[in-house]
């Protein structure tokens, strides 16, 4: 019985990972740094500057349908977070509303 119950409080512990601090979303980086993003992602594989603004890209999942992620800076500061492919593969890293 005390190893359900270790199991159901690791389970329930799974589910309420969030990505700014206890705002209840996941993947929520908008206002964080972009080491916030890196630690759930690791360094980005792409970066480019379009107009002026820093764009961070990474790809994710299976080389043939990837999710790509895309991170749009307001200076050192996130100010967008977007995934785009098929929402099977792209669900770890999607955001979720709290």
């Amino acid at each position: 019985m005390r190893y359900l119950l270790i199991l159901a409080l690791m389970g329930m512990d799974g589910c309420s990972m969030t990505g700014s601090g206890g705002s209840g979303a996941r993947n929520d980086f908008k206002g964080q740094p972009l080491s916030a993003v890196q630690v759930r992602l690791g360094p980005p594989e792409q970066e480019q500057t379009i107009d002026g603004r820093k764009i961070y890209t990474w790809f994710k999942g299976q080389t043939l349908n990837p999710c790509t992620i895309r991170v749009a800076m307001a200076g050192d500061f996130v100010d967008s977070y977007q995934t785009t492919g098929d929402s099977n593969i792209c669900n770890p890293w999607e955001y979720r509303p709290g």
